[in-house]
């Protein structure tokens, strides 16, 4: 009883909600909520990503101080200094990369926060219209029942309904295409952002894998520098001298060689002459 007094007031007072405005408030108030969200999490990525550029060209900074202490010759020196000269400059793209998250991805969603708002007082602007237009059918009705019947104020209340009616109508078929397009370029605005963030991220990950590249390429350099400046050592002709005397030692001390004298000997005293058998 009292849920249908309830709405019959709301019905009076032009206070009733449309379900499917209400319907596009909530979407609109969700892809507000989760752009704003998404945003302040690139905003996150970006200083982190600011604070790891910063760690790294401290590393590089120490690697510097370090080949400048070092006591070699100037070909590694040199190269240790392009090493640390590569590093710094994945840095300056990873502060390059956090520019464009943050300064432009960021705001892009960010600013789609705003978009929502424009819209939402445009669905707004339509329930405040159903509002006016009920009122005006409530003061018609009631022009109707008074008495006694005046014809003057039923035909103004008669003709504010109509224009009522008119806006509320013009403006609901506003808000239908506008929810149609707004949702549209929901679906274009993020692919365009997400697009954007990507292209940034391999651009940044092709220059850094150029640079850690030719970083690498400085590392076997060094090596074959320091291989080279060891003095070698000839070991051949003492190989060559340890196989010779191995050889002769070998052939004239050979136990082996000696057990096969011996039984040669032995097989020729054993063997029989024709003088001993006569």
């Amino acid at each position: 009883m009292a849920t249908n007094l309830t709405a019959a007031l709301k019905r009076t007072l032009g206070c009733e909600k449309d379900p499917e405005l209400l319907q596009f408030i909530k979407r609109i108030e969700e892809t507000e909520n989760r752009f704003i969200a998404l945003g302040r999490r690139m905003e996150k990525y970006a200083t982190g990503t600011h604070k790891l550029a910063q760690k790294g060209e401290t590393i590089s900074s120490s690697l510097s101080a370090c080949c400048s202490l070092l006591k070699s010759n100037d070909d590694v020196k040199t190269n240790f200094s392009k090493y640390g000269v590569h590093l710094s400059e994945i840095q300056l793209a990873r502060t390059q990369l956090k520019e464009i998250l943050q300064g432009t991805i960021a705001k892009d969603i960010l600013a789609y926060a705003r978009k929502c708002c424009e819209m939402r007082n445009k669905v707004l602007s339509c329930e405040d219209a159903l509002r006016r237009k009920n009122q005006r059918a409530s003061a018609l009705q009631k022009a109707k029942n008074t008495t006694p019947v005046d014809p003057r104020k039923i035909n103004e209340a008669h003709v504010k309904h109509e224009k009522a009616q008119f806006e509320a109508d013009r403006a609901r078929e506003d808000v239908d295409l506008e929810m149609k397009h707004f949702e549209e370029q929901k679906v274009t605005d993020l692919n365009r952002i997400l697009a954007n963030f990507l292209i940034a991220e391999m651009r940044f990950h092709a220059q850094a894998l150029q640079r850690y590249t030719a970083a690498f390429k400085c590392l076997p350099l060094l090596r074959r520098i320091e291989n080279e400046a060891v003095p070698k050592r000839n070991y051949d002709r003492g190989k060559k001298e340890k196989r010779i005397s191995f050889n002769s030692s070998t052939e004239e001390n050979s136990p082996v060689m000696g057990r096969a004298q011996e039984r040669s000997s032995s097989s020729e005293d054993s063997r029989l002459s024709t003088s001993d058998l006569n």
